[in-house]
């Protein structure tokens, strides 16, 4: 019985061999077949998954948001922050999130490549790192989820489909429309923990 057990496991041991020899790349010749398409197509087939997860996965949980702002007596400006803030500031934080999300998703359908940021008013935190009108790739945001907003607590960014080509992109009448990085990696962004005051950023009513 011992005996043909080894039997067997030799035989197994031999067919894997011989399948590593005839593809010794395996399912990493299919990976880079995919981001060879991604890359020249910008919407490819695996950009339709919703980045809600990866976000999710990036960003502060509800419970560790609560208690960095019953920490803050204060925004980046100096104005300080009440109870009724710190619950406006969380309620904001995650309609925006969701705002965005489904702005991807809704383009998704409609096989949106461009997206721009937007600013819903003057945003001093986000303003030093984002232009109004940078711009990125469909495929940058599944590369780089952390790339949706919002980035900090009273964030005024947006990000708005562009329903059109790289070339129409840069010649709408928006100032500095311009990719807002080249490479493979995005440039610094706002830490979540940088409270403005709603009524400073978003004009939101609390």
């Amino acid at each position: 019985m011992l005996l043909m057990g080894g039997v067997a496991a030799l035989v197994v041991l031999v067919l894997v061999a011989l399948k590593v020899s005839l593809d010794p790349k395996g399912s990493e010749t299919v990976d880079a077949d995919k981001s060879k398409v991604i890359h020249v197509s910008g919407v490819y087939s695996v950009l339709r998954k919703s980045p809600r997860k990866d976000l999710a996965a990036l960003r502060p949980a509800e419970e560790e948001i609560k208690k960095y702002l019953a920490e803050i007596s204060e925004d980046v400006n100096g104005v300080p922050i009440k109870a009724s803030d710190r619950t406006a500031l969380l309620k904001h934080w995650k309609a925006q999130m969701e705002m965005n999300l489904r702005g991807i998703e809704a383009g998704d359908k409609g096989g949106v490549a461009f997206y721009y940021y937007d600013y819903l008013k003057e945003c001093p935190v986000c303003g030093k790192f984002i232009a109004k009108g940078n711009f990125v790739t469909r495929e940058e945001i599944y590369n780089h989820p952390q790339l949706i907003p919002p980035f900090h607590l009273g964030c005024a960014c947006v990000l708005a489909a562009h329903h059109g080509s790289e070339k129409t992109m840069r010649e709408t009448a928006i100032a500095g429309m311009s990719p807002f990085f080249e490479g493979d990696a995005p440039p610094p962004l706002p830490e979540w923990g940088a409270v403005l005051s709603l009524s400073a950023a978003a004009g939101v009513k609390k």
